[in-house]
Protein backbone atom coordinates (compact mmCIF):
# COMPACT_ATOMS: atom_id res chain seq x y z
CA UNK A 1 0.00 0.00 0.00
CA UNK A 2 1.09 3.58 -0.75
CA UNK A 3 -0.03 6.96 0.59
CA UNK A 4 0.28 9.89 -1.83
CA UNK A 5 0.14 13.03 0.30
CA UNK A 6 0.10 15.56 -2.55
CA UNK A 7 -2.74 15.28 -5.07
CA UNK A 8 -4.86 18.01 -6.68
CA UNK A 9 -8.20 17.89 -8.48
CA UNK A 10 -7.80 18.71 -12.17
CA UNK A 11 -7.63 22.50 -12.47
CA UNK A 12 -10.22 23.93 -14.92
CA UNK A 13 -11.68 20.49 -15.61
CA UNK A 14 -14.63 18.60 -14.20
CA UNK A 15 -14.26 16.80 -10.89
CA UNK A 16 -15.33 13.72 -12.82
CA UNK A 17 -11.83 13.74 -14.32
CA UNK A 18 -10.51 12.83 -10.87
CA UNK A 19 -11.56 9.29 -11.78
CA UNK A 20 -8.35 9.13 -13.85
CA UNK A 21 -6.36 9.42 -10.62
CA UNK A 22 -8.61 6.93 -8.87
CA UNK A 23 -7.78 4.43 -11.63
CA UNK A 24 -4.10 4.89 -10.81
CA UNK A 25 -4.81 4.59 -7.09
CA UNK A 26 -6.62 1.30 -7.56
CA UNK A 27 -3.95 -0.10 -9.86
CA UNK A 28 -1.14 0.64 -7.36
CA UNK A 29 -3.18 0.41 -4.11
CA UNK A 30 -2.74 4.08 -3.19
CA UNK A 31 -4.56 6.28 -0.70
CA UNK A 32 -4.78 9.81 -2.14
CA UNK A 33 -4.59 12.90 0.07
CA UNK A 34 -6.11 15.70 -1.98
CA UNK A 35 -6.72 19.43 -1.68
CA UNK A 36 -8.03 22.03 -4.06
CA UNK A 37 -6.35 25.42 -4.42
CA UNK A 38 -8.81 26.76 -6.99
CA UNK A 39 -12.30 25.83 -8.15
CA UNK A 40 -12.29 23.73 -11.29
CA UNK A 41 -14.88 26.09 -12.77
CA UNK A 42 -12.54 29.10 -12.41
CA UNK A 43 -9.04 28.28 -13.70
CA UNK A 44 -7.65 31.80 -13.32
CA UNK A 45 -5.00 32.72 -10.76
CA UNK A 46 -6.16 32.34 -7.15
CA UNK A 47 -2.99 33.03 -5.18
CA UNK A 48 -4.82 35.24 -2.66
CA UNK A 49 -8.29 33.66 -2.54
CA UNK A 50 -11.36 35.11 -0.89
CA UNK A 51 -13.16 33.20 1.88
CA UNK A 52 -15.86 32.34 -0.68
CA UNK A 53 -13.28 30.83 -3.04
CA UNK A 54 -11.74 28.91 -0.16
CA UNK A 55 -15.12 27.38 0.71
CA UNK A 56 -15.65 26.40 -2.92
CA UNK A 57 -12.24 24.71 -2.97
CA UNK A 58 -12.91 22.74 0.20
CA UNK A 59 -16.39 21.82 -0.99
CA UNK A 60 -14.72 20.22 -4.02
CA UNK A 61 -12.43 18.24 -1.76
CA UNK A 62 -15.40 17.13 0.36
CA UNK A 63 -17.19 15.88 -2.78
CA UNK A 64 -14.18 13.74 -3.66
CA UNK A 65 -13.92 12.39 -0.10
CA UNK A 66 -17.59 11.38 -0.21
CA UNK A 67 -17.36 9.98 -3.72
CA UNK A 68 -14.26 7.87 -3.03
CA UNK A 69 -14.25 7.10 0.70
CA UNK A 70 -12.02 4.04 0.24
CA UNK A 71 -9.29 6.04 -1.49
CA UNK A 72 -9.43 9.75 -0.66
CA UNK A 73 -8.60 11.83 2.41
CA UNK A 74 -8.79 15.63 2.34
CA UNK A 75 -6.71 18.53 3.60
CA UNK A 76 -8.53 21.83 4.15
CA UNK A 77 -7.14 24.79 2.22
CA UNK A 78 -7.27 28.27 3.79
CA UNK A 79 -5.90 31.77 3.26
CA UNK A 80 -4.32 32.96 6.54
CA UNK A 81 -4.69 36.52 5.28
CA UNK A 82 -8.36 36.24 6.26
CA UNK A 83 -7.47 35.13 9.76
CA UNK A 84 -10.89 34.83 11.41
CA UNK A 85 -12.49 33.13 8.42
CA UNK A 86 -9.48 30.84 7.95
CA UNK A 87 -9.60 29.57 11.54
CA UNK A 88 -13.35 29.02 11.35
CA UNK A 89 -13.06 27.19 8.04
CA UNK A 90 -10.28 24.94 9.28
CA UNK A 91 -12.03 24.11 12.54
CA UNK A 92 -15.27 23.30 10.70
CA UNK A 93 -13.66 21.06 8.08
CA UNK A 94 -11.63 19.18 10.69
CA UNK A 95 -14.26 18.92 13.38
CA UNK A 96 -17.39 18.33 11.26
CA UNK A 97 -16.29 16.91 7.92
CA UNK A 98 -13.38 14.62 8.84
CA UNK A 99 -10.68 16.42 6.88
CA UNK A 100 -7.28 15.20 8.09
CA UNK A 101 -4.97 18.19 7.67
CA UNK A 102 -4.31 21.76 6.59
CA UNK A 103 -3.01 22.94 3.21
CA UNK A 104 -1.24 26.29 2.89
CA UNK A 105 -0.08 27.66 -0.44
CA UNK A 106 1.22 31.16 -1.31
CA UNK A 107 -1.32 33.63 0.07
CA UNK A 108 1.01 34.90 2.82
CA UNK A 109 4.54 33.93 3.90
CA UNK A 110 4.37 31.29 6.61
CA UNK A 111 6.28 33.44 9.10
CA UNK A 112 3.18 35.67 9.25
CA UNK A 113 1.77 35.58 12.83
CA UNK A 114 -1.71 34.97 11.42
CA UNK A 115 -0.63 31.33 10.97
CA UNK A 116 -0.18 30.84 14.71
CA UNK A 117 -3.79 30.07 15.57
CA UNK A 118 -4.05 27.75 12.57
CA UNK A 119 -1.05 25.79 13.86
CA UNK A 120 -2.66 25.52 17.28
CA UNK A 121 -5.88 24.19 15.72
CA UNK A 122 -3.81 21.55 13.93
CA UNK A 123 -2.07 20.62 17.18
CA UNK A 124 -5.45 20.31 18.93
CA UNK A 125 -6.78 17.89 16.31
CA UNK A 126 -3.36 16.23 15.89
CA UNK A 127 -3.42 16.80 12.14
CA UNK A 128 -0.50 17.89 9.94
CA UNK A 129 -0.12 21.24 8.22
CA UNK A 130 1.24 21.00 4.67
CA UNK A 131 3.01 24.19 3.58
CA UNK A 132 4.07 24.75 -0.02
CA UNK A 133 7.73 25.68 -0.02
CA UNK A 134 10.16 26.25 -2.85
CA UNK A 135 13.63 27.72 -3.04
CA UNK A 136 13.94 29.40 -6.43
CA UNK A 137 16.87 30.84 -8.35
CA UNK A 138 14.41 33.35 -9.80
CA UNK A 139 11.97 35.45 -7.78
CA UNK A 140 9.51 33.83 -5.39
CA UNK A 141 5.76 34.34 -5.71
CA UNK A 142 4.55 37.23 -3.57
CA UNK A 143 3.56 35.15 -0.54
CA UNK A 144 5.69 32.09 -1.24
CA UNK A 145 7.64 30.55 1.63
CA UNK A 146 11.22 29.33 1.17
CA UNK A 147 12.42 26.49 3.41
CA UNK A 148 13.95 28.71 6.08
CA UNK A 149 10.54 30.29 6.73
CA UNK A 150 8.95 26.86 7.12
CA UNK A 151 11.72 25.86 9.52
CA UNK A 152 11.03 29.00 11.57
CA UNK A 153 7.32 28.11 11.68
CA UNK A 154 8.15 24.58 12.83
CA UNK A 155 10.38 25.85 15.62
CA UNK A 156 7.64 28.22 16.76
CA UNK A 157 5.07 25.38 16.86
CA UNK A 158 6.85 22.22 18.00
CA UNK A 159 3.54 20.46 18.81
CA UNK A 160 2.41 20.64 15.19
CA UNK A 161 3.52 18.23 12.49
CA UNK A 162 4.45 20.28 9.43
CA UNK A 163 4.88 18.85 5.96
CA UNK A 164 7.34 20.74 3.77
CA UNK A 165 5.81 20.26 0.33
CA UNK A 166 8.30 19.50 -2.45
CA UNK A 167 11.02 19.13 0.24
CA UNK A 168 11.80 22.78 -0.39
CA UNK A 169 12.05 22.48 -4.17
CA UNK A 170 15.83 22.19 -4.04
CA UNK A 171 16.27 18.91 -2.13
CA UNK A 172 19.87 19.58 -1.11
CA UNK A 173 18.98 23.00 0.28
CA UNK A 174 15.80 21.74 1.96
CA UNK A 175 17.56 18.75 3.50
CA UNK A 176 20.07 21.02 5.22
CA UNK A 177 17.51 23.58 6.37
CA UNK A 178 15.13 20.98 7.85
CA UNK A 179 17.75 18.69 9.35
CA UNK A 180 17.26 20.09 12.88
CA UNK A 181 13.42 20.37 12.67
CA UNK A 182 12.16 17.09 14.08
CA UNK A 183 8.48 18.01 13.56
CA UNK A 184 8.93 18.58 9.80
CA UNK A 185 8.24 15.82 7.25
CA UNK A 186 9.54 16.27 3.71
CA UNK A 187 7.17 15.53 0.83
CA UNK A 188 9.07 14.60 -2.34
CA UNK A 189 6.35 15.46 -4.87
CA UNK A 190 6.58 17.88 -7.74
CA UNK A 191 10.17 17.84 -8.96
CA UNK A 192 11.56 15.97 -11.91
CA UNK A 193 12.75 12.40 -11.32
CA UNK A 194 16.42 13.10 -10.59
CA UNK A 195 18.63 10.27 -9.44
CA UNK A 196 20.01 10.59 -5.92
CA UNK A 197 17.61 13.19 -4.56
CA UNK A 198 15.68 10.91 -2.21
CA UNK A 199 18.95 9.46 -0.96
CA UNK A 200 20.11 13.00 -0.12
CA UNK A 201 17.00 13.53 2.01
CA UNK A 202 17.39 10.21 3.79
CA UNK A 203 21.07 10.87 4.46
CA UNK A 204 20.32 14.27 6.00
CA UNK A 205 17.04 13.84 7.92
CA UNK A 206 16.54 10.05 8.06
CA UNK A 207 14.01 7.79 6.36
CA UNK A 208 11.42 8.39 9.13
CA UNK A 209 10.90 12.01 8.00
CA UNK A 210 10.52 11.58 4.23
CA UNK A 211 7.05 10.95 2.75
CA UNK A 212 5.74 10.17 -0.72
CA UNK A 213 3.82 12.68 -2.81
CA UNK A 214 3.37 13.16 -6.53
CA UNK A 215 1.72 16.56 -7.17
CA UNK A 216 -0.59 14.77 -9.61
CA UNK A 217 -1.87 15.65 -12.14
CA UNK A 218 1.00 18.12 -12.56
CA UNK A 219 3.44 15.21 -12.38
CA UNK A 220 2.93 11.60 -13.41
CA UNK A 221 2.62 8.85 -10.82
CA UNK A 222 5.32 6.59 -12.39
CA UNK A 223 7.92 9.37 -12.50
CA UNK A 224 7.39 10.21 -8.83
CA UNK A 225 7.30 6.56 -7.74
CA UNK A 226 10.60 6.02 -9.54
CA UNK A 227 12.25 8.54 -7.21
CA UNK A 228 11.73 6.09 -4.35
CA UNK A 229 11.99 2.71 -6.05
CA UNK A 230 15.18 3.73 -7.84
CA UNK A 231 16.83 5.27 -4.78
CA UNK A 232 19.95 3.68 -3.33
CA UNK A 233 18.39 3.17 0.10
CA UNK A 234 17.28 0.14 2.12
CA UNK A 235 14.02 -1.64 1.32
CA UNK A 236 12.53 -0.81 4.72
CA UNK A 237 13.36 2.89 4.15
CA UNK A 238 11.39 2.77 0.90
CA UNK A 239 8.43 1.23 2.74
CA UNK A 240 8.55 4.00 5.33
CA UNK A 241 8.56 6.69 2.65
CA UNK A 242 5.81 5.15 0.56
CA UNK A 243 3.46 4.25 3.40
CA UNK A 244 4.42 3.88 7.04
CA UNK A 245 5.53 7.43 7.87
CA UNK A 246 2.32 9.08 6.68
CA UNK A 247 0.17 6.20 7.95
CA UNK A 248 1.53 6.88 11.43
CA UNK A 249 0.50 10.54 11.15
CA UNK A 250 -2.99 9.79 9.85
CA UNK A 251 -3.66 7.09 12.42
CA UNK A 252 -2.96 9.60 15.21
CA UNK A 253 -5.40 12.28 14.07
CA UNK A 254 -8.60 12.99 15.97
CA UNK A 255 -10.58 13.69 12.80
CA UNK A 256 -10.25 10.66 10.55
CA UNK A 257 -13.34 8.45 10.46
CA UNK A 258 -11.52 5.11 10.29
CA UNK A 259 -7.98 5.46 11.70
CA UNK A 260 -7.57 1.68 11.88
CA UNK A 261 -7.16 1.72 8.10
CA UNK A 262 -3.70 3.21 8.65
CA UNK A 263 -2.56 1.10 11.60
CA UNK A 264 -0.87 -2.24 11.76
CA UNK A 265 0.02 -2.57 8.07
Amino acid sequence: MIIDVHVHPHVSRSLDDFSDLIDIAEQFDVHLVTYSVRPVTAPNNHEYPTPETIRACNDQTRVLMERYPERVQGFAYVNPGHAREACGELDYRLGKEHFVGLKLWVAVPCIDPRLDELMEICAHYRVPALQHTWKKATSQKTGESPPEMVAALARRHPRTTIIAAHAGGDYEYGAKVFRSCDNVLLDIGGNECNAGYVQILVDHVGADRVIFGTDMPGRSFPSQLAKVLGADIAADAKEKILYHNMARVLAATKTIEHPAVFSGQ
